[in-house]
């Protein structure tokens, strides 16, 4: 399930501004960038929503874990503090375009079934959802020039040829049925000449039924240890007739078998150009955030994080 709280936790509507550093390390605040301040009990709750969104026990996070949210926030801050020098901003469009995908494969009941769960309030997580589309837009304003040679490309798979062997996989359709009775039936419909897809749609119980129970492409390690020893010894083309499992009784087709093999650099060149990015712009952004510390001032209170135990 896609966490709802983002990458990015920091909610700078919750930020207060200070005019003196003075006045912000004797306050209880934690972290200053600029006027913007986080106090302690802000972060406090930025660590629990964390904790809660990661199934971490609230009030146990790891000092690393702390340190890593409180680079976080930082940095959030003064990416939002450059995005809004550049004059960076999203659409409204934009935003319901994401939350729009971020609510993919939910039903509206479900979806705000989870903000009352995880105790999410909605306007913040949308204002944080705006400021997280508008650092995606800044980076990928500052990174979209980066260029990968082909020889670099080349020399990267010459050295990693063994990172693109792929392993044997196949296409595989199933059916799911609550009895034996039930099976059977659909046994006997697909020996009557029936296809497997029109029977999996009338008989089979699995979500997947609509689809004709397509179970897409499959590779060892996918599947229960039970499913993948009747999968990956079924020769394709042939039904595997009833097959009981701890989902119940089930039939299964392997469509198509494609053996293990090495990409070849023309099938790996698009994955390895967009590794190499990421790579570099990484670096990059390290750099970046390095100068933007310098522009601006930075101050932690770890005094204050260390008497209170959270470092």
């Amino acid at each position: 399930m896609r966490h709802l709280v983002l990458v990015l936790v920091a909610v700078l509507g919750m930020y207060g501004c200070a005019n003196h550093l003075s006045t912000v390390l004797g306050s209880g605040v934690v972290i200053s960038v600029g006027k913007q301040n986080v106090t302690l009990d802000q972060f406090r709750k930025m660590l629990n929503d964390f904790s809660t969104e990661n199934g971490l026990k609230p009030g146990r996070m790891a000092k690393a874990l702390v340190m890593a949210n409180i680079d976080n926030v930082v940095n959030t801050m003064l990416l939002l503090d450059e995005a809004e020098r550049e004059g960076v901003t999203v659409t409204t469009e934009e935003i319901n375009r994401e939350y729009d995908r971020l609510k993919q494969g939910y039903t509206n009941e479900q979806f705000n079934k989870l903000f009352i769960e995880k105790l999410i309030d909605r306007r913040s997580w949308l204002r944080q959802l705006e400021e997280h589309l508008i650092i995606r837009k800044l980076i990928a304003e500052h990174f979209s020039g980066i260029t990968i040679t082909r020889t670099a490309i080349e020399r990267y798979y010459a050295m990693h040829e063994q990172d693109f062997v792929v392993p044997e996989m196949l296409r595989a359709c199933q059916m799911e049925f609550s009895s034996e009775h039930a099976a059977e039936q659909a046994l006997d419909a697909l020996n009557a000449g029936r296809s497997f897809t029109d029977v999996a749609r009338t008989y089979s119980v699995d979500t997947q039924a609509p689809s004709g129970g397509d179970m897409g492409l499959l590779a060892p390690g996918d599947l229960p240890k039970e499913l993948e020893g009747v999968l990956f010894t079924l020769p394709v083309g042939k039904i595997s007739g009833i097959t009981k499992t701890q989902f119940g009784y089930q039939i299964f087709l392997v469509e198509a078998r494609i053996p293990r093999h090495t990409k070849s650099l023309a099938e790996a060149s698009d994955d390895i150009a967009a590794l190499l990015r990421r790579k570099r712009a990484n670096v990059e952004f390290s750099g970046w955030i390095k100068a933007l510390k310098k522009k601006e001032s930075v101050h932690i209170n770890y005094e204050l994080l260390k008497r209170t135990g959270l470092i």
